[in-house]
């Protein structure tokens, strides 16, 4: 199994990539999403670290996968959606240590970039469980 190594920089051509999106579609959400500014070279290069592909993945689930507009995808966004912000009560983050998949060795922002999305990914499931209740 392949791992990312700590601190991980990509081209846009390896983000796009990964995303499995063309890179003119990057640079088009670069425009459209204040959040997403990638680190600039003096050549004017394009590179994206851990943070930015995982708010690539969450625009792009926003716009593929649940269907919304640029213009909704911004409005789900700015209400707060953000890799740095996404936190759950002491008591649930505490446990969520416990489960097995959260309890790997942390080794840096990579895995913990992971780990807050995969926690915000189970309150959303958490979310939409109680709503069909």
């Amino acid at each position: 199994m392949q791992t990312r190594e700590e601190g991980q920089i990509y081209k846009i051509g390896q983000a796009a990539g990964m995303l499995d999106v063309k890179t003119s579609v990057l640079r088009f959400w670069e425009g459209e999403f204040e959040q997403l500014r990638p680190i600039r070279t003096s050549s004017g290069q394009r590179l994206y670290n851990e943070d930015h592909i995982v708010l690539l993945r969450r625009i792009k689930e926003l716009l593929y996968d649940e269907g919304l507009t640029i213009e909704g995808a911004k409005k789900k966004l700015e209400a707060g959606w953000n890799s740095d912000d996404l936190k759950l009560s002491d008591e649930i983050d505490d446990n969520a240590g416990a489960l097995p998949l959260f309890s790997y060795e942390k080794n840096g922002d990579y895995q913990e970039s992971c780990r807050k999305l995969l926690l915000h990914v189970r309150d959303e499931l958490l979310s939409i469980k109680e709503m069909l209740d």
